[in-house]
């Protein structure tokens, strides 16, 4: 890989330019002495794609305060020891393209959102709400030491339920307002298209007054020079 030119830093992930750089951030340059770059090449390996000594420059945010004069210039000692953490990217990949590990798991990813939502209307039409279910709710939604499972479970569904129906409550808002937006953007166009043809006529009988104004002043200059004489 190419190294970072002088405009951006050198560490890879840093995003610090000559052009976004915060105020009291500097970029240096790649120290001159052969100790020196030997420290460096220690602590920037695995750092940087490349390390360019007379062009690549490393902004001072991978430095410590202490590397600092009292007028922000760099010491000669100084080296970089600030790096941000790097992200496992591999393992962040895989856990994304790690098929369900469970069975259930499976067959439920095979399933598209309609089929589910029709599986999950069926299941719940099959089950019977318990007679006495409102003894073993509390206010808050909970339900009492005693209650039995179907009326935990029963509950459960009933949360699910009203959770998923305000859920589809906001998709359909959603696309209402948006289909609402759409509109207004037709609208604006359409609007703008029809001020746009008519500044256009506007200026089209501006200019025809403008050529019937000179020719009656050339003609009431004929008429002038005529009655002169």
């Amino acid at each position: 890989m190419s190294s970072m030119s002088a405009t951006h830093c050198a560490i890879e992930n840093c995003r610090t330019t000559i052009l976004n750089k915060p105020p009291g951030v500097s970029f240096h340059p790649c120290p001159t002495t052969n100790e020196m770059r030997k420290r460096w090449l220690r602590l920037l390996k695995n750092k940087c794609s490349m390390l360019d000594w007379y062009k690549s420059q490393i902004c001072s945010k991978h430095f410590e305060p202490k590397f600092f004069d009292s007028q922000r210039k760099l010491k000669e000692n100084a080296v970089p020891t600030i790096f941000a953490p790097s992200l496992p990217k591999l393992a962040v990949a895989k856990s994304v393209k790690d098929p369900p590990r469970t069975r259930i798991d499976r067959l439920l990813h095979k399933l598209t959102q309609a089929e589910l939502t029709a599986n999950i209307k069926t299941s719940m039409s099959k089950l019977k709400e318990p007679a006495d279910l409102d003894a073993f709710v509390s206010d808050d939604l909970k339900c009492t030491p005693d209650a039995p499972k179907e009326a935990v479970l029963w509950l459960m569904v009933k949360k699910q339920e009203h959770l998923n129906n305000r859920l589809m409550d906001l998709v359909v808002q959603t696309k209402k307002h948006v289909e609402i937006l759409q509109n207004n953007s037709e609208e604006a166009k359409v609007a703008k298209r029809e001020n746009e043809h008519t500044i256009e006529s506007l200026r089209y009988v501006v200019k025809c007054l403008q050529e019937k104004h000179a020719t009656l002043e050339e003609q009431i200059e004929i008429l002038t020079s005529v009655e002169s004489r």
